[in-house]
């Protein structure tokens, strides 16, 4: 049967139970999936959280090395410390790798020591200063915390375009496929209950009519 707003439906009970089926198995697809998208909220707001300790973290590192550099210019000098800068050895090295919270892939950084100890210092000690060891050891502590802001901030925006997608999804299910299939089952049946009706209708005037013709 055609019809103008679903095309060509078979109005049988095989139909009718298939599309409940297909109700049915859609609603379970709109639950899972909102549930996936309430988790996945749950977990951005919470890694959010984590960006904000983070930063705050930095931004506190970040400081206490520049104040130490700053005073450790003062008693070494600018020009020794541009000298020691340009000569300094890399002491940190990034490796990352992959993980997956509920499906999401996304990058971990890991910082690891390229020397036995981060506090092993590259210059000798006839230009030693507290401030300039205090200030690297700051400074490694802060890219190690940038790192880790750059993994969450990477984590961030994979979750937000899975939620995006996903809330799409859920919005198809609801609004769109599970009315559909919902006005389609009650269009069968109500085509069903329709043609029993008439079949019922007819098998009364045939069973009139015979009655009739034994009457004569």
């Amino acid at each position: 049967m055609a019809t103008p707003e679903f095309g060509t439906i078979s109005a049988t009970r095989m139909e009718l139970l298939n599309t409940r089926a297909r109700i049915r198995l859609a609603q379970k697809g709109h639950d899972l999936l909102k549930e996936k998208m309430d988790c996945l909220v749950i977990e951005l707001y919470a890694i959010k959280d984590e960006v904000r300790v983070a930063r705050k973290k930095f931004e506190e590192e970040l400081l206490i090395a520049y104040q130490s550099l700053a005073k450790a210019e003062m008693i070494v000098g600018p020009d020794k410390i541009r000298d020691l800068a340009q000569y300094a050895p890399a002491v940190l090295e990034i490796r990352t790798q992959t993980v997956s919270i509920m499906g999401v892939k996304s990058p971990r950084f890991i910082v690891e020591e390229v020397e036995k100890d981060s506090n092993d210092i590259f210059y000798g000690l006839a230009i030693s200063s507290a401030q300039l060891d205090r200030a690297i050891v700051h400074f490694r502590k802060s890219l190690r915390t940038l790192m880790v802001i750059a993994e969450k901030m990477t984590l961030l925006e994979k979750l937000a375009t899975e939620i995006n997608k996903t809330k799409r999804r859920v919005n198809a299910l609801n609004y769109i496929l599970i009315p559909k299939l919902k006005a389609i089952s009650t269009f069968i049946a109500s085509t069903l209950e329709e043609q029993e009706r008439e079949t019922f209708s007819r098998l009364k005037r045939v069973k009139a009519i015979l009655e009739a013709k034994k009457e004569q």
